[in-house]
């Protein structure tokens, strides 16, 4: 349980799933998260269909679904009911600013590991920089940093199959 949403989960995700178990290695985990984040839907609730389907099958992804959505509905449910007669509470607000500030903080340490396990060579540090400039600073759709990335890529996997063509 986190909060802060699926980016906040990130940093206990990998030590549980990569370090922890060794059910993925850390390329994987990498490489998953980029492929959760092009879906519709959670992310938590995507990677636990992904690992419960690795681990045990069809059922094992059911179990994982069910699992990874049942027991937030029930505490937001609760909370909720709550939370509403304390709406105007200066006491919880205080409260969600240092909930905020922890989510950031493991917002930002998932994103450090990300960068040092994406960023290799200098190409990459290049194009993690373009596409951070164009989505941060130029507000470019996400989809379209997305897309040329895409593309980029496409573009050296084709340069290097024609490069070994040649030879």
């Amino acid at each position: 349980m986190t909060l802060g949403g699926g980016m906040a989960m990130l940093p206990l995700m990998d030590k549980e799933f990569v370090e922890k178990r060794g059910w993925l290695t850390e390329q994987e985990m990498v490489d998953i998260v980029a492929v959760m984040q092009s879906l519709p839907g959670l992310i938590a609730v995507n990677m636990a269909v992904l690992i419960g389907y690795r681990v045990m099958g069809t059922l094992g992804a059911l179990a994982a679904a069910f699992a990874s959505v049942l027991s937030p509905f029930v505490i937001v449910a609760g909370i909720a009911a709550g939370l509403a007669s304390l709406s105007d509470s200066q006491t919880l607000s205080h409260i969600f600013l240092g909930v905020r500030a922890g989510t950031a903080a493991l917002i930002l340490m998932s994103l450090g590991k990300l960068v040092k396990t994406v960023c290799t060579g200098p190409l990459s540090w290049v194009l993690c920089g373009i596409g951070f400039l164009a989505a941060v600073v130029f507000r470019i759709d996400l989809t379209l940093v997305i897309a040329f990335g895409f593309l980029t890529g496409l573009g050296f996997v084709v340069k290097n199959a024609l490069k070994e063509a040649k030879k």
